[in-house]
């Protein structure tokens, strides 16, 4: 009888044995085998993280210089200041790009604060927030129509607009605003509905009555008709100091649109042009180089590089990265050490079997061989098992981890405040006001699936494992002679 029927006999006639070692191999390699499938979505996700958050950089004006900075006196409302330097513009972006490579784009932007109404001129229906409008909010929503106005950026391209390039926004119909765009408007899906709108209808933004009695402008002539070309869906929430001023109730559309309705806004220019890159780990190179272009007047211009926010969800992915390499090296070590132990115990209570074997002249090899076959055997079906086993664990763990891990990242705030300090006096850019998003929940997402390459790995590795095990396990027994063998069964 060759020694693959004995272990086949062996293995179908000791079922209790055999369900336990099954449900050990299986229990191991299912822990092994979602450790690797989360680490690999980990990965992933950082990658897009990288892509996403990391190959980015921002020029600004450089706001520092007090002498470049004009007050208007408002009304009776009190002064406005305007930042009077060198404006950012496409022409400067384009050059920036025709002279360095290695940037895929940019979306140079502005925001500003409209009303918005339908072709009838009725103003538009805003959603509500779930942060109030207590404090200043409060007390500034309730002067004339000012509660009606909405967040509108400016920008040259939409696609490339931080919240969505950051995942926290995402088109859902139509497409995305260009700097060739004339007179085009994009807005939430959500704030269509409400209203009853959709792709090809017609808004008109002006100035609020409110900002017009203000700086003495007519409203009429403020009045500019646009289209709707694109509807967007938030991914994550966010807050505002108005509940009018949410992201949900935003508009996205052109420098020209916004400069007609508001005038100053024009006057003052772009706020930042964002530029991405195609490499992220080429980013410390470009900015050197845009830093040294003649063009690039550092008293009028500031790049810098902000990796807050790929920071923000690049620190959790890392530490759970570092935490499911842990456990998996933890649950191979001790799930070894368990299966040397079991195995160890079963070779011992067959020491009589071993004895005879060998005294009808089988091999120490052939005996280690068939104890080795059994235990293969066993393994075969245990990590095939295992394969529907671990997606369910990897998923659900996966979750818990991540959640975990960000938790802890997030139990302090940022502790920024609102404005900039130019000579002791605090300069408040339509920026500061700006929504803020949470944490962005589709870029922390992992997505757990089992790899081809991961089974087959754990097929190898777990044979190989079995191996040792076995070997480890019987070379006590398969070093005594048969003689020795039948002294202590006697």
């Amino acid at each position: 009888m060759s020694l693959f029927q004995r272990a086949f006999l062996y293995v179908t006639r000791k079922r209790a044995k055999t369900a336990i070692l099954f449900l050990l191999l299986t229990v191991i390699a299912t822990l092994v085998l979602s450790g690797a499938a989360i680490k690999g979505a980990v990965k992933t996700a950082q990658l897009n993280v990288r892509q996403a958050l990391g190959g980015i950089f921002t020029m600004r004006q450089n706001t520092s210089d007090s002498s470049k900075w004009e007050s208007q006196k408002v009304g009776d409302f009190g002064y406005q200041s305007f930042y009077m330097g060198e404006q950012l513009s496409v022409g400067l972006a384009d050059m920036i790009m025709d002279k360095v490579k290695g940037i895929r784009g940019y979306n140079a932007s502005a925001i500003s604060y409209v009303v918005a109404a339908n072709e009838q001129g009725k103003v538009l229906e805003l959603l509500e927030s779930e942060n109030g409008d207590g404090g200043l909010g409060g007390i500034l929503g309730s002067y004339g129509d000012f509660a009606s106005t909405v967040t509108t950026f400016a920008d040259t391209n939409t696609e490339f607009d931080s919240y969505f390039t950051g995942g926290y926004l995402e088109l859902v119909e139509g497409r995305h605003i260009t700097y060739q765009d004339k007179d085009k408007v994009m807005l939430s899906k959500e704030l269509a509905e409400l209203n009853g709108l959709t792709i090809g209808d017609k808004l008109i933004l002006r100035m609020s009555e409110f900002k017009a009695s203000m700086t003495g402008k007519d409203v009429e002539k403020t009045r500019v008709e646009v289209e709707i070309v694109g509807l967007f869906h938030a991914t994550a929430k966010s807050s505002t100091m108005l509940s009018n001023w949410s992201m949900d109730n935003a508009l996205y559309t052109t420098m020209d649109v916004v400069g007609q309705v508001r005038p100053e806004v024009l006057k003052e220019g772009y706020e930042k042009i964002n530029f991405y890159v195609n490499d992220p780990a080429k980013l410390p190179e470009i900015v050197k180089q845009v830093n040294a272009l003649p063009d690039i007047d550092p008293t009028d211009f500031v790049v810098d590089v902000d990796t807050g926010d790929a920071d923000a969800v690049m620190k959790p992915l890392e530490n759970m990265d570092r935490l499911v390499s842990i456990l998996v090296l933890l649950v191979v070590m001790v799930g070894a050490a368990v299966l040397y132990l079991v195995l160890s115990g079963r070779i011992k209570e067959r020491t009589s079997e071993s004895g005879i074997l060998l005294s009808l002249g089988l091999s120490r090899k052939n005996i280690v061989c068939q104890y080795l076959a059994e235990v293969v055997l066993i393994a075969v079906f245990a990590f095939a098992f295992s394969i529907f086993t671990s997606g369910i664990v990897a998923r659900g763990a996966g979750e818990r981890l991540i959640d975990y891990t960000v938790a802890k990242q997030e139990q302090e705030g940022n502790g920024e405040g609102v404005g900039t300090i130019v000579d002791g006096s605090t300069i408040v850019n339509s920026s500061d006001f700006a929504p803020v998003f949470e944490r962005n929940e589709t870029l922390t997402k992992i997505e757990v699936n089992i790899p081809i390459s991961g089974i087959w790995i754990l097929y190898g590795a777990g044979t190989g494992i079995i191996f040792l095990s076995v070997l480890a396990a019987g070379l006590p027994v398969m070093r005594m002679k048969p003689r020795e063998i039948l002294a202590l069964m006697s």
